[in-house]
């Protein structure tokens, strides 16, 4: 039941805490990235998630779970990693990046960083 005034208390993630979602194609493909670890995606076969795209670099960016969030580093200079900010335009990451949520564009593929949920929903201001 709503209540007209009153914060409501975000619907809880259906997906574990920490979760990259890549998505290509209308297919999706869910990562769980646990705290402290550090990701590498890129086109080379030493990265730890390969996305087989002629316009990702080898090594195109890495993304770690830090803290409450995420840390998005790009690693190629001349092709680096974009985040689509709240207009919807694709923004270059320049250096490093923090973010608690946030969708990216790595080549032709779409990545989306999901948070951990609210550890107590009732400090939540109203």
């Amino acid at each position: 039941m709503k209540f007209p005034g009153r914060a409501q208390a975000p619907a809880p993630n259906p997906l574990a805490p920490g979760t990259l979602v890549i998505l290509a194609n209308a297919n999706s493909t869910n990562y769980t990235v646990e705290p402290g670890q550090h990701v590498v995606l890129g086109r080379d076969a030493a990265s730890n998630i390969i996305l087989d795209d002629a316009s990702v670099s080898p090594s195109h960016a890495l993304i770690a779970r830090l803290g409450p969030g995420w840390l998005v580093s790009s690693l190629d200079a001349d092709n680096p990693a974009r985040i689509l900010d709240a207009t919807g335009r694709a923004q270059p990451i320049v250096k490093q990046l923090g973010l608690r949520s946030g969708e990216l564009l790595i080549g032709a593929y779409q990545v989306r960083l999901y948070p951990p949920p609210v550890a107590d929903p009732s400090r939540l201001t109203p």
